[in-house]
């Protein structure tokens, strides 16, 4: 098992609706070759199957952070947190809610950090060769966090939207996400 750093291309403009505090995209296309190198020096190329994150999906991703950057220290770096994920013909789609507090998140929700690259888990991978350079096929991941980043690698991927963040208030089968959700509602930013 090993961990996978992709960074993406640009992104279509941003689209800000609501508070725009929840910012909501791409993290990972489906069946899309990319060009990419592991050490700066030889190339391949790489696509994700569609379903590649199917189990992150079913588990609501909820460990899954927007961070800045891929290194450095955590604390600084983490920009939200992850509120959905979800699986479509497009690829691996995202939303996190920014922490007003990081000095980057009005630049993260404002467009000048749309685009996205990921971390993730490879857990299995299929090769084949192609014309001049071998295919690596993703086909079981886990995510790790998404890093917002200036320059992505991948087109089309990261943010599409700034929204409003919509707070679920049915009531659930947890008393504690039930008692926290009391909470919220009695205690309002």
């Amino acid at each position: 098992m090993s961990e996978l750093l992709i960074e993406r291309a640009a992104p279509m403009a941003l689209e800000p609706t609501g508070d725009g505090w929840t910012v909501e995209g791409l993290a990972v296309p489906y069946d899309r070759l990319q060009r990419v190198s592991d050490d700066g020096k030889s190339f391949y190329r790489e696509a994700f199957t569609t379903g590649a994150f199917t189990r992150d999906c079913a588990k609501g991703g909820r460990w899954v952070n927007l961070m800045l950057g891929h290194h450095g220290d955590d604390g600084d770096r983490f920009l939200g947190r992850c509120v959905s994920l979800q699986e479509t013909a497009e690829g691996l789609r995202a939303a996190f809610r920014l922490s007003r507090d990081h000095p980057q998140a009005e630049a993260a929700r404002s467009g000048e950090l749309t685009g996205w690259s990921v971390s993730a888990r490879v857990y299995r991978s299929r090769t084949e060769d192609g014309a001049g350079e071998r295919i690596v096929w993703r086909e079981l991941c886990g995510l790790s966090h998404v890093a917002a980043t200036a320059v992505p690698q991948y087109e089309g991927a990261g943010v599409l939207v700034a929204r409003e963040h919509q707070l679920i208030t049915g009531h659930s089968k947890t008393p504690r996400l039930d008692a926290a959700r009391a909470w919220l509602e009695a205690h309002p930013r």
